[in-house]
C-alpha cells in the first residue's frame, strides 16, 4: 500500500516528502515515540508527531509502518476526554504543557462572546481593586504596584478559569483531525483494525467539540480554523453517517462562501502563514471532498485565494507585499508553506522556495493535496508585470473582540516595483501584534533584501501579543509611506520600525533621515525622540519611539518620503 503510494507521487511531490522526512526523522524520539519540537528542545510536539506519522506512512520504508502506528497511538494518549470542559476532544500540544484547571467552567450554559466579557470582567475588578488597595495601603507601602496586583489577580483568574492559548490550545483538534483525515482515507485499509477503531474514537470527540466550540463562538475561528473546522465535519460526517454533521458543514461552507464574495477576501486577509495553511486544507477539500458541491466551493475559494497572492506577489522579490492582516515574519520562506505551492506549481529552478522552514512538517500534507493555481496567472508568479498600485477590502476578525463588533472593514493597499514594495492598512481594530500596518520590502544593488514593518509592543516584552488602547491608520503611494498611531494605554508602549536585512550596523540614521542599504528616506515624525538599537550581528536594527502613559492620550505620526528606486 505505502509503496504503491510513493510510485504514485510525481517528481516534485517526492522531493517534498523526502526533504519533510530528513527533517523530522532527525526529531524523532524513539524512547517518548513522538517528534522533538524543533523550536523547544525539551519538549515534544503532538501536531509534528502526526505529520510525521503520515509521511512515514508515505515513505513506507523498513520500519515506518510500526513507527507511524507508535506515534499515532501516542497522539492519541494525549487527547483530552473531559467532556464537560472547554478544551474536551483537542490535544495536549505537548506531554511536558501542565494541564488546564478543570471542574470549575460550566462554559455551555454561557452564551455566546462570554470568553470576551469575562476577559473584560476580570480586567475591570483588577482595575478597581488596584485603586482601592492603592488608595488604602499607600501610606503604608510606599512603592505599592498596583498594575502587581491586577496581575496577580488575572493569574488567580488562569489557575482556576482554562485560558485558552495559555493552557491548551483549541485548534490542535482541527489541525491533528484534518491529518488523521488523509491517513484514514489513503492508508486506513493497511492499518491494524484496534488502531483505526482507536482513531474513530478520537475523531469523533475531536470532531463533536469541534462543532461545540463553532456553535457556542467561545473561542472565535479564523479562516484557517474555519476551514479546517468545515473540513473535518464534512469528511467524518460521512466517514460515521452523520447527516447532521453533513448540514452543519454543508451550512458553513456556504456561510464561508457567502463571506468571501462580498469583496472576493477573507478574514485573514494577505498573511503568508496564514495563506498556507488555507492552501493546505482548500487542497484536503478539493482532494478529499466527499460531494460535488463541497468540492466546487472549495475550488472556488482556492481560486480566489490564488488571485490574491498573485495581486501582491513581486516574482523579483519572491514575496508578498504587505500590508499583512497576520504574519509573523516578512520573509515569505521564513514561516509559510506558499512557496511550497509555487514549487509544486513552478517545478525546477524553484526549490529554494520549499526549503525547510518551521512549516515543514506540514508538508507531505501538501504534496497529497496538490496545488491548483489558475493557468492564467501562473505566469504572475514568474515575470514582474510592471510597477502598480493595488487594493484589496476585506473584513478581518478580531478573535479578542465583542461579537457583533469584531468584524471591521479593512483596506490593504500597496505599491509595487521591482525591487521595492510598500504596504499600508487602513481600517483595522485588531489587538493582535501579527497585523502589520505598514511595511516595506526592497533589495540592494547587490540583490540582498531587507525589510521594514511597523509594530508595537508593551515596554521590554513581545511584540507578538494583543494590546489595547491602540490604532493604526497607514497609507501608501509611489515612494511615500504614511502612518497614525493613537495611544491610549496605561503601560509604557514602544512603537518601532523594525529593519531586518544584513550590514545595518553600517547604516546613518537620524531622527529626520534613514540611510539603509539600497534605500534611503526623510522622515517627518510627530513622536518622541527616537532612540535606535542594533543587534550585535548587524541584521537588525530597531527604530524605537516610546510612548509613556503619564503624557495622557497621544498620538504619533510618520511620512516617509522614499528616494526613487534605482535601477539594478
Amino acid at each position: 500500500m505505502t509503496q504503491a503510494m510513493i510510485g504514485r507521487l510525481t517528481e516534485r511531490q517526492r522531493h517534498l516528502v523526502d526533504q519533510a522526512m530528513a527533517l523530522m526523522d532527525s526529531f524523532y524520539d524513539a524512547e517518548m515515540e513522538l517528534l522533538i519540537d524543533e523550536e523547544r528542545s525539551d519538549r515534544h510536539n503532538t501536531r509534528s508527531s502526526a505529520h510525521y506519522a503520515l509521511g512515514l506512512l508515505i515513505r513506507g520504508g523498513e520500519g515506518d509502518l510500526d513507527r507511524a502506528e507508535g506515534l499515532l497511538n501516542k497522539v492519541m494518549d494525549l487527547q483530552f476526554d473531559c467532556p464537560d470542559e472547554i478544551y474536551h476532544g483537542t490535544f495536549r500540544v505537548s506531554p511536558q504543557a501542565a494541564l488546564p484547571p478543570a471542574g470549575n467552567y460550566n462554559w455551555k450554559e454561557f452564551a455566546p462572546g462570554f470568553a470576551y466579557f469575562l476577559s473584560e470582567t476580570t480586567d475591570k475588578i483588577g482595575k478597581r481593586l488596584g485603586t482601592a488597595l492603592s488608595r488604602e495601603i499607600s501610606h503604608v507601602l510606599p512603592e505599592f504596584d498596583e498594575l502587581a496586583i491586577r496581575g496577580y489577580l488575572q493569574s488567580a483568574v488562569d489557575a482556576v478559569l482554562p485560558p485558552v492559548w495559555k493552557s491548551y490550545d483549541p485548534n490542535w483538534r482541527e489541525f491533528i483531525a484534518s491529518t488523521f483525515a488523509v491517513i484514514l482515507e489513503e492508508f486506513g485499509e493497511g492499518l491494524p483494525a484496534e488502531l483505526i477503531r482507536r482513531m474513530d474514537e478520537a475523531m469523533k470527540r475531536a470532531v463533536s467539540a469541534s462543532i461545540d466550540r463553532r456553535l457556542s463562538d467561545a473561542v472565535p475561528m479564523n479562516s484557517n480554523i474555519e476551514l479546517m473546522h468545515i473540513f473535518i465535519v464534512h469528511y467524518y460526517g460521512h466517514r460515521f453517517a452523520q447527516a447532521e454533521w453533513v448540514r452543519h458543514a454543508d451550512r458553513e461552507a456556504e456561510a464561508f462562501l457567502a463571506a468571501y464574495a462580498e469583496f472576493g477576501s477573507i478574514a485573514e486577509f494577505n498573511t503568508t502563514t496564514y495563506y498556507g495553511v488555507d492552501l493546505t486544507v482548500l487542497g484536503l477539500w478539493r482532494t478529499y471532498g466527499c460531494s460535488a458541491a463541497f468540492r466546487e466551493i472549495g475550488r472556488t475559494l482556492e481560486r480566489g485565494m490564488w488571485n490574491n497572492i498573485a495581486l501582491f506577489y513581486n516574482p523579483v522579490l519572491e514575496n508578498l507585499s504587505g500590508p499583512f492582516s497576520r504574519a509573523y515574519e516578512m520573509e515569505m520562506t521564513g514561516h509559510s508553506s506558499i512557496g511550497v505551492f509555487l514549487y509544486l506549481a513552478l517545478g525546477a529552478g524553484y526549490e529554494h522556495l520549499a526549503a525547510p522552514n518551521c512549516e515543514t512538517t506540514h508538508d507531505p500534507l501538501i504534496a497529497l493535496a496538490g496545488v491548483s493555481i489558475p493557468a492564467e496567472i501562473l505566469q504572475q508568479f514568474v515575470s514582474f508585470g510592471g510597477s502598480r498600485r493595488v487594493e484589496k477590502q476585506f473584513r478581518e476578525l478580531c478573535e479578542r473582540d465583542k461579537p457583533g463588533g469584531n468584524r471591521n472593514l479593512c483596506t490593504a493597499a500597496a505599491w509595487i516595483e521591482e525591487s521595492r514594495m510598500i504596504g499600508a492598512m487602513s481600517g483595522s481594530r485588531n489587538t493582535n501584534g501579527q497585523m502589520h500596518p505598514a511595511t516595506i520590502h526592497w533589495k540592494d544593488a547587490g540583490g540582498a533584501r531587507y525589510y521594514l514593518r511597523l509594530i508595537r509592543r508593551e515596554q521590554g516584552k513581545s511584540w507578538n501579543s494583543h494590546l489595547r488602547g491602540m490604532i493604526f491608520e497607514a497609507a501608501v503611494d509611489k515612494d511615500l509611506l504614511t502612518a497614525t498611531v493613537r495611544l491610549d494605554t496605561e503601560v509604557p508602549i514602544e512603537v518601532l520600525f523594525e529593519i531586518t536585512g544584513p550590514g545595518l550596523d553600517a547604516c546613518r540614521i537620524t531622527p529626520e533621515r534613514w540611510a539603509l542599504p539600497g534605500l534611503e528616506c526623510s522622515v517627518d515624525a510627530a513622536a518622541p525622540e527616537p532612540s535606535i538599537v542594533w543587534d550585535e550581528q548587524g541584521e537588525k536594527l530597531e527604530i524605537i519611539y516610546l510612548h509613556r502613559p503619564e503624557d495622557g492620550v497621544q498620538e504619533m505620526s510618520f511620512t516617509l518620503r522614499l528616494d526613487p528606486a534605482s535601477e539594478n
